[in-house]
């Protein structure tokens, strides 16, 4: 790689979203020359046009006024295409599209899409796979995949085609530590011969060669002596400590004391020997475990262990196998639930699964109505009770401003909070939040995990899965952990 060869010029670009009748402009007057090895960070708030200038830059997206070049071997080109031959993009969008359209598609599939498989991609590929961990994954469908494990096979996927620019949109969302640390060591190396530019809300994910820091607010680009991440700030509930800093560090001392649950309480979920098959693969084995009133449970594991399996199957989302025993009480509608009807009204699932297959195109107040029956679309007209209901509940999770706005039109951490307020609507008695701050700046965290907390205090039981520690909210009072489709107490 020639360091310090032009390889991207952007010249006061401003643009709109395709779809968008009003062209609202969600990049302004964007100025932004890359060059060969110059690696660059964007930071920001959500929402505030990360991923939309990194669809810039792999030419998914044009200009409504001012130009982008690309710098190719041939010279200077303003074609889209130059950007797509150029670079790769890895992003959550990325994600979501491979949920939809890989079925029946292994992990080797998804690796070789658009590449003939010769032997010397095969030997890459192996060779990448197998510093990642990954090569387990090749053999399997793409639809029994967790969203970690499908995350590690795109980015093998992207470290795969060697492109001069590869473009990472949160790139370490749905990972864990481990698998985290053996990309990023392998990411460190493919820094020296080709440029990476990042997106990520955590500073501790930024690594030391990546020396650039820009800060994109509302559409614009900051100067590079401006881009910092926000300082810490307090909320009703949760009061940070010496180590509580919105770059994701820290924050394992307990300033509240969680309740904990009597055993006589009255059992929410009964699982009894129960296991589950995703296209012919055990993917939970022999779960016995027991929910009770006043109980809200963190799982941890590795990828792949099983743990969004089991939220999909507390949500009638999953069926145990043959042998297998599982018991619903939900004790505000009536004990135990006999239908789905019953379970859909009582339980909400907030995951990226569930995200990515929303494949409506509605408003945000739309989506958070839709919840009311726990739908995917809308399928009647809604009570003014119901509507003011879920005006409310927008204006408690600080999203009342999206309600107008199309979902197909938002960052990753905006939905993540709109669906978080659709689960909300019809005041279920549990939530099951599948990595629910994937996708969220520093203050959005902690204002959402303020919000879980709140509800805790109202009575609201959750089962919460994250990769990160910190991000769990106060009310935790039970824990367990998850390897290899089993659960272990404790």
């Amino acid at each position: 790689m020639l360091r310090g060869v032009p390889l991207v010029t952007v010249s006061g670009v401003s643009l709109f979203l395709p779809g968008d009748p009003d062209r609202k402009m969600v990049l302004r007057d964007i100025d932004f020359s890359l060059r060969e090895g110059g690696h660059c960070v964007f930071i920001g708030p959500s929402g505030a046009g990360k991923s939309t200038l990194l669809g810039l830059l792999h030419g998914e997206l044009w200009p409504a006024r001012g130009s982008i070049l690309w710098h190719t071997d041939e010279g200077a080109e303003d074609s889209p295409l130059a950007g797509r031959a150029m670079s790769f993009l890895v992003s959550p969008a990325l994600q979501e599209n491979c949920r939809l359209r890989s079925w029946g598609m292994t992990g080797r599939d998804l690796l070789f899409t658009a590449l003939e498989e010769n032997l010397h991609d095969r030997a890459e590929a192996d060779e990448i796979t197998a510093r990642l961990s990954a090569r387990s994954l090749l053999d399997r469908e793409v639809a029994a995949l967790s969203s970690g494990q499908l995350r590690l096979l795109l980015l093998a996927r992207a470290l795969l085609r060697s492109p001069r620019l590869l473009l990472l949109d949160e790139c370490a969302n749905g990972l864990d530590a481990p698998s985290r640390a053996r990309f990023f060591d392998l990411l460190a190396e493919r820094a020296r011969t080709c440029t990476v530019v990042m997106t990520t809300h955590r500073s501790d994910l930024i690594p030391g060669w990546c020396a650039e820091r820009r800060q994109i607010r509302d559409g614009r680009l900051l100067a590079a002596d401006e881009a910092r991440f926000p300082a810490s700030r307090r909320y009703s509930g949760r009061c940070p400590g010496a180590g509580d800093r919105p770059d994701g560090q820290g924050m394992e001392p307990r300033l509240r004391t969680p309740r904990l649950s009597s055993v006589d309480a009255a059992p929410l979920f009964r699982l009894k020997n129960v296991s589950v098959f995703i296209d012919r693969h055990k993917v939970l084995r022999d779960i016995t475990w027991t929910m009770h009133e006043g109980e809200r449970w963190q799982l941890r594991g590795p990828n792949g262990s099983g743990k969004s399996t089991l939220l999909r199957l507390l949500a009638g989302d999953e069926f145990a196998a043959a042998g297998g025993e599982i018991l619903r009480y939900l004790p505000r509608r009536g004990g135990p639930v006999r239908t789905l009807e019953q379970l859909r009204r009582g339980v909400r699932l907030v995951s990226d699964l569930s995200q990515a297959l929303y494949g409506y195109d509605l408003s945000g107040f739309e989506l958070v109505c839709s919840g009311f029956d726990n739908t995917i679309g809308i399928y009647r007209d809604f009570t003014e009770t119901e509507k003011r209901n879920a005006r409310a509940i927008m204006a408690e999770l600080r999203v009342a401003h999206l309600a107008e706005v199309s979902i197909r039109r938002l960052s990753s951490g905006q939905l993540r909070c709109l669906f978080l307020a659709r689960a909300l609507a019809g005041d279920p008695e549990i939530l099951l939040l599948d990595e629910p701050c994937n996708g969220l700046d520093a203050e959005s965290r902690l204002r959402y995990l303020d919000i879980l907390d709140d509800l805790a205090e109202r009575g609201m039981h959750f089962v919460f899965v994250s990769h990160y520690s910190q991000d769990a909210p106060l009310c935790i009072n039970r824990r367990a952990g998850m390897e290899n489709g089993r659960l272990v107490q404790g």
